[in-house]
């Protein structure tokens, strides 16, 4: 039984990581950190899934950006909870760093706010994209290797 539900995760496990580590991206509270460490446990490739998991992040990312981007600001606060304190803290981010503040997307409950603000500012969707992309494949790449013990060697 244990060997057959191992089995779907090899085998689907890929899409799994994909779809949840997209929704982590977006508002939706979604630890993909854990998830990518269950499906490291399981077998699955080190490097497919570090890069499935930083492109669904960052598929995720591009949609808080084009909401930004599209949606007016009451509303946007409004459909996502965004506080003031949260708007503060990533309008003085993005302030003193400019599109830069998309390498630190990853950041739980700033880091959308961080690329819906960069949307909400017009700012150069090519540099946010990439520096958002960036900063997520560290993290995850990070995740991975302290998985597999790289980072106490590195220390």
């Amino acid at each position: 039984m244990l060997e057959s539900v191992i089995e779907f995760f090899k085998d689907y496990g890929y899409w799994g990581m994909g779809m949840l580590a997209f929704l982590s991206g977006t508002v939706v509270p979604v630890a993909s950190e854990v998830l990518l460490l269950f499906f490291l446990g399981v077998g699955l490739d080190a490097v497919g899934l570090t890069l499935v998991a930083t492109l669904g992040n960052t598929l995720g990312g591009i949609t808080c950006f084009v909401l930004g981007f599209l949606v007016k600001r009451e509303r946007l606060l409004r459909l996502f909870r965004i506080t003031d304190e949260q708007m503060e803290r990533a309008d003085v981010i993005i302030r003193k760093y400019g599109f830069w503040a998309a390498g630190l997307s990853f950041l739980p409950a700033i880091g959308e706010v961080l690329i819906i603000l960069l949307g909400m500012l017009r700012a150069d969707s090519t540099k946010v994209i990439v520096v958002m992309a960036l900063g997520k494949l560290v993290r995850y790449a990070l995740i991975t290797a302290s998985y597999f013990g790289v980072v106490e060697m590195l220390f």
